[in-house]
């Protein structure tokens, strides 16, 4: 599966990738040594800087034209002839890029609001950073949302 590290410019795109279950770096203040080095250890880099082709001879380079996230995802769901992978949908922590693990209804109590502990049986936490995640609303319409965007790739 491919692993991206992605320039301050596509925060939002690197979330929307998480979702989809991605390995996903984002480049907030990285410099050039920073860059260079995910590009060694086989991260593409995605970014909105046209000047970045010097990169290239580092490692894979993708330069991302659109100004809308959706509109990104798609542009790079395409032009990389990524694979959809159901399976690993909401598998990633949105906020550090950690795998999430499956814990007990009863270890996740302390991590959630009562309503949500009261009305949800599953529940999934970060490895990293502890942040709680469940199947609700908010995931559904995050799933709708990317069944449009990626409905018309191929």
């Amino acid at each position: 599966m491919e692993r991206f590290a992605v320039d301050r410019m596509l925060g939002k795109l690197a979330k929307w990738l998480r979702v989809l279950g991605y390995d996903v770096i984002y480049l907030r203040q990285s410099g050039n040594a920073e860059i260079l080095s995910r590009l060694q250890e086989g991260r593409i880099l995605l970014t909105r800087d046209s000047r970045a082709g010097s990169w290239h001879k580092h490692g894979k380079v993708f330069v991302i034209s659109a100004n809308d996230p959706k509109e990104q995802l798609r542009e790079v769901v395409q032009g990389l002839s990524l694979s959809r992978m159901d399976e690993a949908f909401f598998s990633r922590c949105l906020i550090c890029n950690h795998l999430l693990s499956t814990v007990s209804r009863e270890d996740a109590r302390e991590d959630v609001p009562e309503y949500i502990w009261q009305t949800h049986q599953q529940f999934r936490r970060c490895e990293d950073c502890g942040k709680v995640y469940w199947s609700g609303t908010h995931s559904e319409k995050m799933r709708q949302r990317l069944e449009a965007i990626l409905a018309d790739c191929k």
